[in-house]
């Protein structure tokens, strides 16, 4: 099978079922294995579909938001079955996907195995916050466009983790990921700013020298946090882990 989208790889390791991956999608960074040991098919979002079906897999397992739409397009159309898997970015979800997945591989009680553990982490995650209230308002940068920055809004998968860590997402106004202007950034007030590693260009440390930065408490007190993107946004198995993370670097800044 080929496993398009970084969350799915994750799953299916965790399930123990890598012996039937041949290629993964260059999201698929955990485990370090997956890239290492199988074939890449390049980033999720830009797919080559001959690429894909070159391989002669027998099963294609993809994100929701694989795309562009004329490679998913091409790909359904083909003789390989596509399994595409929800991506809604909350712990239900995370457990729907371990569950479908395990399905498929006909694996059901390892499944519900992987499904409690995951679900005693998001409870302790849960216990961690409330004694821990941070409430800090956070700014997740996720890119710079045109020397604007690029801030997640709500229903992004940056906006549910923010949440999920006690924090406030200042961009929860908007809806996606939006560039903005340095007088809309400063008027978000962050206390905090998100950035990736490992995804992309990504955003510099100086960004805090930004002029929509300068002038808010994240400028002020130099307050970045840094976090690997996979594991941050994925909402794989490790989401309560990473969501954890996240709040105890919130509490501590």
């Amino acid at each position: 099978m080929v496993c398009i989208g970084g969350a799915i790889t994750e799953i299916v390791y965790a399930l123990g079922m890598d012996r039937h991956v041949v290629a993964v999608d260059s999201s698929s960074l955990y485990p370090p294995a997956a890239l290492a040991a199988k074939q890449s098919v390049g980033y999720m979002r830009r797919l080559s579909p001959e690429g894909v079906l070159a391989l002669r897999p027998s099963l294609i397992l993809a994100s929701e938001d694989s795309g562009p739409p004329e490679a998913v397009e091409i790909l359904t159309a083909s003789r390989t079955p596509v399994l595409f898997v929800d991506n809604t970015p909350t712990p239900e979800a995370v457990a729907g996907r371990v569950r479908r997945l395990a399905e498929v591989f006909g694996v059901p009680e390892e499944g519900e195995r992987l499904c409690r553990r995951i679900e005693a982490e998001f409870l302790d995650l849960g216990a961690w916050t409330r004694a821990h209230p941070s409430g800090k308002r956070v700014g997740f940068l996720l890119s710079m466009q045109n020397d604007r920055p690029v801030v997640a809004g709500h229903g992004t998968a940056a906006d549910a983790i923010i949440g999920l860590a006690g924090g406030v997402n200042v961009g929860s106004a908007m809806e996606g990921y939006k560039p903005v202007s340095d007088e809309a950034l400063t008027a978000m007030a962050p206390d905090v700013v998100l950035v990736m590693d490992h995804a992309g260009p990504g955003v510099t440390d100086d960004v805090l020298d930004h002029p929509g930065l300068r002038q808010t408490v994240a400028g002020r007190r130099r307050a970045l946090i840094r976090m690997d993107g996979a594991y941050l946004l994925a909402f794989g198995p490790r989401t309560a882990a990473a969501a954890l993370d996240l709040a105890q670097r919130l509490a501590a800044v």
